[in-house]
C-alpha cells in the first residue's frame, strides 16, 4: 500500500505520463496522467505560496459542471497536506453554520451556482461583508469567520476579496522550484456528520475505490465533489484506469456520452436518478450508485451495487 498521494501519483505519472487518465466530458477536456500531475501540483504549490499549512481545512462549494477544477483542486490540496471538505446545500443558513463549524482557511466555490434563486457570490458577500473592502487577491479578514483567509472562485470575472482559481495555480519549474510539498499521511478529505468531521486518509480512499476497479473506464455522472467520487480519482491514480466525469445530471446527455465508451463502470447518484425512464445502455460492465439502488436498476436495466 502506498503511504501518500504524492508517492502514488508520482509513480504512476512517471510510468505512464502520456496515458489518458482523466476525461471531463462537459468541458471537452482530456488530461494524461502527466498533465493531471502538473495541474494538480500547480494548485498545491499555489496553496503553499499563499501560506497554507499541513492540517488546514478547505471547503469545496463547487457547481456540478466544475469537474476538472474539483478533481485537480482535491488532489492538489491533498498534496499540500490540506484537508478537503466537500459540501452542498441550497440553504443559506446551513451554509453559514457549516462554515462556522468547520472553520476553514479557505473556500473554493462557483460564483454563479444558485442557492435557491441567489447566486453564491451574492450569498458570500452577505456572509462575509469584508469582501467589499478587500482587493481581489488580498488576504481576507473576516470578523465572523476568524480563520477564513482565502476565497477562490472558478468564474471569469474578478470579485472583491476573492482570488480566481486559475490565478491560484503556480506551475513551478522542476529545475528552479523553491516550493516543497509535505509528506502527508493524515486525512485528505472529510465530511461533516452530526456536527463532527469524519476524516478519510489516502489509504481509506484507496480501499473505498476497490469496488469499482476492473474496468478500463470509470465514468462518474452526478456530483463531482463527493468523498465517493474523490475515492474513484484516487483509485485511478493507484490502478491506472481512465476516470471520466460527465458533468451532467440529464439522463439523455449521459446516454449520449456512454455510447463512446467500451468496458466501463458507471457511478451515478440521486441527481441522475431523478428522471424516470429506461435506458438501453451497451458496454456497461458494472453499475454503481450512491443513491437508490432499485431506481438505478430500473433505469439502466442492470444490477446495481451500492457504494
Amino acid at each position: 500500500m502506498l503511504r501518500s498521494i504524492q508517492q502514488g501519483f508520482s509513480n504512476l505519472a512517471k510510468a505512464n505520463p502520456l496515458k489518458n487518465g482523466f476525461r471531463f466530458e462537459n468541458q471537452n477536456l482530456t488530461w494524461t496522467f502527466g498533465e493531471f500531475e502538473t495541474h494538480s501540483s500547480a494548485f498545491a504549490y499555489g496553496l503553499i505560496e499563499q501560506g497554507w499549512k499541513q492540517g488546514d481545512k478547505i471547503l469545496f462549494l463547487l457547481g456540478r459542471s466544475n469537474t476538472s477544477e474539483a478533481a485537480a483542486a482535491f488532489v492538489g490540496a491533498a498534496k499540500a497536506g490540506v484537508t478537503v471538505i466537500p459540501f452542498r446545500s441550497n440553504n443559506q443558513n446551513e451554509i453559514e453554520n457549516t462554515i462556522g463549524v468547520i472553520n476553514p482557511k479557505g473556500i473554493v466555490f462557483s460564483p454563479n451556482q444558485l442557492i435557491g434563486e441567489t447566486k453564491f457570490i451574492e450569498v458570500l458577500k452577505n456572509l462575509v461583508p469584508e469582501t467589499s473592502q478587500t482587493q481581489s487577491g488580498q488576504i481576507l479578514k473576516s470578523s465572523k469567520f476568524s480563520n477564513l483567509k482565502w476565497l477562490i472562485h472558478t468564474g471569469f470575472y474578478s470579485y472583491p476579496g476573492t482570488y480566481k482559481f486559475r490565478e491560484s495555480l503556480v506551475y513551478a519549474s522542476r529545475n528552479f522550484n523553491r516550493l516543497s510539498l509535505p509528506s502527508n499521511t493524515g486525512p485528505i478529505t472529510a465530511v461533516l456528520k452530526n456536527g463532527q468531521l469524519q476524516n478519510y486518509s489516502y489509504q481509506d480512499l484507496v480501499k473505498l475505490s476497490e469496488k469499482v476497479s476492473g474496468s478500463q473506464h470509470v465514468i462518474i455522472s452526478g456530483d463531482p465533489q463527493t468523498v465517493t467520487n474523490f475515492s474513484i480519482v484516487i483509485g485511478g491514480l493507484e490502478r491506472g484506469y481512465n476516470t471520466v466525469f460527465t458533468g451532467g445530471d440529464n439522463l439523455n446527455k449521459v446516454q449520449k456520452i456512454l455510447q463512446y465508451y467500451g468496458n466501463y463502470s458507471l457511478v451515478v447518484d440521486d441527481s441522475v436518478l431523478g428522471e424516470h425512464q429506461k435506458l438501453d445502455v451497451s458496454n456497461l460492465q458494472n453499475l454503481f450508485t450512491t443513491g437508490d439502488v432499485n431506481k438505478a436498476q430500473d433505469i439502466f436495466q442492470k444490477q446495481a451495487i451500492q457504494l
